[in-house]
C-alpha cells in the first residue's frame, strides 16, 4: 500500500515539475527557445547592453562597443572571445540581428553579447565623424570624441543585463559622454532620462 502511494505521488510530483517547467509566453526561458537557433542568440552566459531611447536627435546617433580581457588586450572583434547580435526593444523586439561590421548602440537596441567566460572591461565610444553634426551646448566647444565610463564585468556575475546612458551637464543639456551602469536607468542629477520615462514626468 506504501509502495503504491509513494508511486503516486512520484508519478504527480513529476507531471507538476513538467508543467512548472514548461516556458511562458514572453518569458526569459520563451527568449531562450526562440532564439536558440540563430547564429548568436541568447543564453544564460549572455549580456545584455541596452541603450533605452533618448529625446530627440541624440537617440539615433550610436555609441560604438569596445572590450578588453583583463590584460588590457582589445577583443572586441575577436570570434575566440565574443559573438554579438542585436535587436529594437520596442519597435522590432521579436527578431534578432547579426551585426554586419562594427558592434553599435543607438537609441532602443539592446545588444546581446557571448562572451568566452573571463573579466573584461567594457566601454563605448562615439567618434566625431559619427556625431551627426551634434551642436554642442557651448557653441565655442570643438567636437571631441565622446566616451564612457569603464564596467569591468565578469561572466560570473549573476546581473546579464547594463544599460548606457548619455549624460547631461547641470542644465540638462548632452555634453558628449556615455555612462554604463548595471542599474535600470532612472531620472537622477546629471543623468539623462528615457524617452518614454520623460514623457511621464
Amino acid at each position: 500500500m506504501i509502495k503504491k502511494w509513494f508511486l503516486a505521488a512520484l508519478i504527480i510530483l513529476c507531471n507538476y515539475s513538467i508543467l512548472l517547467a514548461q516556458p511562458l509566453a514572453g518569458s526569459y526561458y520563451d527568449f531562450l527557445d526562440a532564439t536558440k537557433d540563430l547564429p548568436v542568440g541568447h543564453d544564460k552566459t549572455s549580456l545584455i547592453i541596452y541603450r533605452p531611447q533618448n529625446n530627440g536627435s541624440l537617440n539615433d546617433i550610436r555609441c560604438f562597443i569596445k572590450i578588453e580581457d583583463e590584460n588590457n588586450n582589445d577583443v572586441t572583434y575577436d570570434k575566440n572571445f565574443i559573438w554579438a547580435s542585436y535587436e529594437w526593444v520596442t519597435s522590432n523586439p521579436d527578431q534578432i540581428f547579426n551585426y554586419k561590421k562594427n558592434y553599435w548602440l543607438s537609441g532602443d537596441v539592446a545588444m546581446h553579447l557571448r562572451l568566452k567566460k573571463g573579466k573584461y572591461k567594457i566601454s563605448v565610444y562615439t567618434p566625431v565623424d559619427k556625431q551627426n553634426n551634434w551642436t554642442y551646448p557651448d557653441a565655442e566647444t570643438k567636437p571631441f570624441e565622446w566616451k564612457s565610463n569603464i564596467f569591468e564585468y565578469n561572466t560570473e556575475n549573476p546581473a546579464k543585463v547594463i544599460f548606457v546612458l548619455p549624460v547631461t551637464n547641470d542644465n540638462g543639456f548632452y555634453k558628449g559622454e556615455w555612462f554604463i551602469d548595471y542599474k535600470a536607468p532612472k531620472y537622477f542629477k546629471n543623468r539623462t532620462i528615457p524617452k518614454m520615462e520623460s514623457q511621464s514626468e
